[in-house]
């Protein structure tokens, strides 16, 4: 373990955390290499140990386990988002990233609905009525993975390692019938089309997805600077401004950053059921991770 690993802000400790979660395991087994004890801390208090910890003692290795109880998750990604977002440094190269890319979504030629609910989305980022509290930058808009299958809408960030990947649509749709007094069509009230929905909510999970396997905790591409991508999440968006979540987890991180930032507003949110290549291990080992530009 190199100091920095021991000393704050613990990204390399997060990042396995997060890639836990990502995963939906609920156990970590470190080999010879464990997190320091202040990290730990961070989570665990007097009153509440959320985090167990395990140690095996053999004559080539020293084992260390953690695990928790899946109803404990939402308070560790709590803790874990509220440190990171407390005590990180803001990357010194998002702000340039986030004028870049909001050029690049002000110059678009096809200026379609679905682009404007993109441009207000990103404008009323950081402010009192954002639907995404804490997410103040625009990373990347249109990115496109190396497959070249599609081009997600915008990833967004909090410029200290946690990103989201956002999918707006248009998803409401408004019926016609046949009012007999009236002797007339009428138009019925808008309602959210579920295929629509479900689709906006799965390719946000198909994009994180490859954004994770792509970049691997460290965001490199061509002469762009690189970052360090801590915790990922997936969102759908509707015309209402309703997130979608894509996973508990994804709902998880921006209920803990919209109580961060005072958003006491009701924001709907639903889950999609749906599985990209998950792990079935119940274990995330520390050596199936590259920690230096691991994922989570």
């Amino acid at each position: 373990m190199n100091n920095e690993d021991e000393q704050p802000p613990y990204k390399k400790w997060f990042k396995l955390l997060f890639n836990a979660f990502h995963n939906d395991e609920t156990a970590i087994e470190f080999l010879n290499d464990s997190p320091p004890v202040n990290f730990i801390k961070i989570i665990n208090t007097k009153e509440e140990q959320l985090i167990k910890i395990l140690s095996f003692l053999s004559n080539i290795t020293n084992i260390v386990v953690w695990y928790w109880h899946k109803k404990d998750e939402p308070k560790i990604i709590n803790r874990a988002v509220e440190y990171i977002d407390c005590n990180f440094k803001l990357d010194e190269n998002i702000a340039s990233t986030d004028l870049n890319e909001r050029n690049r979504l002000a110059n678009v030629k096809k200026q379609d609905k679905e682009w404007k609910m993109q441009k207000e989305l990103v404008e009323k980022l950081n402010k009192d009525d954002t639907i995404f509290p804490g997410f103040r930058y625009l990373f990347k808009y249109n990115w496109v993975p190396a497959d070249n299958v599609g081009a997600n809408d915008l990833i967004l960030t909090n410029g200290k390692g946690i990103f989201a990947i956002v999918e707006t649509k248009r998803a409401k749709k408004t019926g016609r019938f046949f009012d007999k007094v009236k002797k007339k069509f009428v138009n019925t009230e808008p309602k959210i089309d579920k295929h629509k929905k479900s689709y906006a909510i799965y390719q946000a999970g198909v994009y994180k997805q490859k954004f994770i396997e792509q970049y691997k905790g460290t965001y490199k591409d061509k002469d762009d600077p690189s970052f360090d991508i801590i915790a990922i999440i997936g969102i759908g968006i509707g015309e209402n401004n309703e997130r979608w979540s894509f996973k508990p987890f994804d709902n998880q991180v921006c209920e803990t950053l919209d109580r961060i930032y005072n958003k006491h507003a009701s924001v709907k949110s639903s889950t999609y059921k749906w599985s990209i290549n998950m792990s079935e291990s119940s274990l995330s080992s520390v050596n199936s991770v590259n920690t230096n530009d691991g994922l989570s």
